[in-house]
């Protein structure tokens, strides 16, 4: 089901990949983290195993994270259950499993916060599981699918035209191509980097859903947000639930 805001004054409240201002990032730690933040729901990122097993995680290679100079998309969910991430030095202490998609979901239904599912380069490479995924987030009330890759928005309407699709926006995607020229988007996610002119005026224009990432609280515009705007996708969700109460 596509996510709606009612009230075009309460901008709605991301936490990205968790509450990761305080939280490594995609972590079961991080979403808690959320939910005690107040967040309205959780953006998040989705890869995809070798044996087709989706997991929430940011990185298609692994040695940011984990110090395993390994693809995800090369290793099947048992071995990737094994590995733990987390800051360096404290992985092997301290670290944190990578969640499983679908233990994500029941998280979700469970503490009824809504998903911002990015969908990654190795969902890319596999269109063919774009079904499974639609039909195991299918259980949730609030959840929205984001991606780079306009093919797979597209792609995702073509299973599911009720579900919210949002493109996340390069400058360069607006170098020789409008607003328009993506139709298939319900929605467009920015960095607050194109808060500004030449990509402004789009954002104003356009009837099609705004939220805006990067987001820390002290901007002059989060401080008197535009109409335009329908939410924030923040590290730091505390500080906009303040705010806004």
């Amino acid at each position: 089901m596509s996510v709606e805001n009612k009230d075009n004054h309460r901008k709605e409240i991301y936490a990205h990949r968790g509450s990761s201002g305080k939280y490594f990032e995609n972590t079961m730690k991080a979403f808690y983290g959320a939910v005690e933040d107040q967040a309205d729901g959780i953006e998040l990122d989705v890869q995809l195993s070798k044996d087709g097993v989706f997991f929430v995680i940011h990185d298609s290679e692994l040695s940011r994270l984990s110090g395993v100079r390994k693809n995800i998309s090369e290793m099947d969910a048992a071995e990737i259950q094994q590995i733990r991430i987390g800051k360096r030095f404290f992985r092997g202490v301290k670290g944190h499993s990578i969640p499983t998609l679908s233990s994500v979901i029941s998280f979700a239904e469970m503490e009824s916060i809504g998903l911002n599912i990015e969908l990654k380069e190795t969902i890319s490479a596999n269109p063919e599981s774009l079904a499974s995924l639609l039909d195991q987030v299918s259980v949730l009330e609030k959840v929205y699918v984001s991606s780079f890759d306009y093919e797979l928005i597209k792609k995702v309407k073509e299973l599911n035209p009720a579900m919210e699709a949002g493109l996340l926006l390069k400058k360069s995607m607006l170098t020789d191509h409008k607003l328009l020229d993506y139709p298939a988007a319900d929605a467009f996610h920015f960095h607050k980097r194109m808060m500004k002119e030449p990509y402004l005026s789009q954002w104003k224009d356009t009837d099609k859903t705004i939220r805006v990432y990067g987001v820390e609280g002290d901007e002059p515009f989060v401080k008197n947000p535009p109409e335009f705007i329908h939410g924030w996708i923040t590290d730091y969700p505390a500080k906009f639930i303040s705010k806004r109460q």
